[in-house]
């Protein structure tokens, strides 16, 4: 039970870790991608930027004849080559004629897909343009400006780029790292969670450990005085008339000494687990059994009873123990179907396991009480519970013994509709 506890806080704790881990990972490479494409950007516009001054200055008032740059390809040239050694060596700059035609390339630029014709159209309409394009299996980062002379006509373009393959290797090694940080990170918290959450639980496990002891010690305390209690009573019963009193002293000490027999076994559980003698057994014989003490049961309560058996279900366990199973869940059935009602058992097999289900249409439990139904003490009415004779402790019995067999006790139900429980153990080998 701790130790499921330990590993439950552990997971929440790395949970935590790994939510603010993600959030912050997430929000650097994100900023770092920002920061990195703005460089890019800066970079490029930098060249640009100088290069449209540049050729602003230049004395030209007319487009040339054909509609290219008004100036002589040695001036281009030598204006271009200015603005790019103002910006970053690794931008290229391009002069385009208004018609799309390079007019010049000063840094002798592969020429191949360029110069990017929708960021020219775009330019003309808006005076520039940047987008990101792949041209020739390269990712760049293009912008381009507009030409105009001081009559206002359209001179033509600047185009200049910047390859993205520095800034996506840092992005992609920032990744990377920030993955094996994370991995890291991801086992050093589960460590350090399990140390936490030791630390954490040990004052529960001590005051839990005292709790079970305590129990232990009080009921082997009190079974000797209560059963000469019930025993002086039985004896006063038979050798007096009829006394109300004596029969409620019998029947309280009876009830007493299951509580305490209950206790009992839930404390060794606890301490060493619950001794077993384990053998083959037929389920559907041991269904049958306990189907008879429930009969009269059922019929006392004004309950209709139905039984359905599937042959011999051979399984390996304590039958005594698994005979309570049984009976602890047929008479949660009995006591908590109303008059009028049904209880039906059954007893088959299904995929290799030994099942039986016992189905009621009793007052039946709202789904959020269903988690605790297990709990030791819990009960849903608790007044009608008490009346009924019920401690709170049957399901918890059927569910440790269960555990021990490692079978399983399966509850289903719905309010006002009924409850249905499934008995499960695997089938024993041939």
């Amino acid at each position: 039970m701790f130790e499921a506890l330990r590993w439950r806080l552990t997971a929440w704790y790395v949970l935590a870790f790994t939510v603010v881990f993600v959030v912050i990972g997430v929000s650097v490479f994100f900023w770092v991608d920002r920061r990195l494409s703005d460089e890019v950007d800066n970079a490029v516009a930098a060249v640009t930027g100088q290069a449209q001054a540049s050729l602003t200055k230049v004395e030209a008032t007319e487009p040339a004849s054909g509609g290219g740059i008004g100036l002589g390809a040695d001036e281009v040239r030598a204006v271009l080559a200015h603005a790019a050694l103002g910006g970053s060596a690794d931008v290229f700059i391009l002069l385009v004629n208004p018609d799309g035609s390079i007019a010049a390339n000063p840094g002798d630029v592969p020429v191949g897909g360029l110069p990017d014709q929708a960021a020219i159209v775009h330019a003309r309409q808006a005076g520039q343009d940047w987008r990101s394009a792949t041209i020739d299996g390269h990712d760049l980062r293009i912008h381009t400006v507009a030409i105009y002379t001081r009559t206002g006509a359209l001179d033509g373009f600047v185009q200049g780029g910047k390859s993205l393959e520095a800034r996506d290797h840092s992005l992609r090694t920032l990744a990377v790292v920030m993955a094996s940080g994370g991995l890291a990170g991801l086992v050093l918290a589960t460590l350090g969670g399990l140390v936490v959450a030791g630390i954490a639980i040990r004052p529960v496990r001590r005051s839990f450990q005292r709790q079970r002891e305590f129990v232990a010690d009080a009921s082997h305390e009190l079974r000797t005085p209560l059963t000469v209690i019930r025993t002086n009573a039985e004896t006063l019963s038979a050798l007096t008339p009829a006394d109300e009193a004596v029969d409620d002293i019998v029947q309280e000490s009876k009830y007493m000494t299951r509580l305490l027999d209950d206790l009992l076994l839930l404390a060794g559980s606890d301490q060493d687990g619950i001794a077993l003698v384990l053998a083959p057994v037929d389920l559907g014989e041991l269904a049958r059994s306990a189907a008879r003490a429930a009969a009269t049961l059922a019929a006392d309560a004004g309950l209709a009873f139905d039984t359905a058996f599937d042959g011999v279900l051979m399984v390996r366990a304590d039958g005594e123990r698994l005979r309570e199973v049984l009976l602890i869940v047929l008479d949660n059935a009995v006591k908590y179907t109303p008059r009028g009602g049904r209880v039906t058992l059954r007893a088959y097999r299904e995929r290799g396991d030994a099942v039986v289900t016992v189905d009621d249409t009793g007052v039946g439990v709202a789904a959020d009480e269903i988690p605790r139904l297990f709990d030791r003490f819990y009960r849903v009415d608790k007044a009608r519970s008490r009346a009924l004779g019920g401690a709170g402790l049957g399901l918890s019995i059927a569910r440790e013994i269960m555990h021990a067999h490692g079978g399983s006790l399966q509850f289903k139900s719905e309010l006002g509709k009924g409850s249905s429980v499934a008995v499960r153990l695997p089938l024993a080998a041939a």
